[in-house]
């Protein structure tokens, strides 16, 4: 499970009619929540032999977390994201684990 709340932002412009809004007064559109599970179950056969069926899925609640919202060019961004809009979807993966 990952949550990340939203960042704060400086309003623009900072003073708005003779009245100081303040640093990092606001927040941007950018919380986070993604919650991620795995399951497996191996299977022997004979001594030597493993088969692991394994399921996962990822943004369980399919969370819309809007990524790198109201920020600056890409270019100049060292905040960590390299990536804009809307962060991916609920997601499932089937996997076949084999092991001799």
């Amino acid at each position: 499970m990952q949550y990340r709340s939203a960042q704060p932002i400086t309003a623009s412009p900072r003073i708005l009619n003779g009245n100081d809004r303040g640093r990092n007064g606001e927040r941007k559109d950018n919380e986070y929540f993604s919650f991620d599970w795995r399951l497996g179950r191996p299977f022997r056969f004979g001594t030597n032999y493993e088969l692991t069926p394994i399921i996962e899925m990822f943004n369980t609640f399919n969370n819309t977390n809007n990524i790198n919202a109201l920020t600056t060019n890409l270019l100049f961004n060292f905040d960590g994201f390299l990536r804009t809009g809307v962060g991916d979807p609920r997601q499932v993966q089937l996997a076949v684990k084999f092991t001799f």
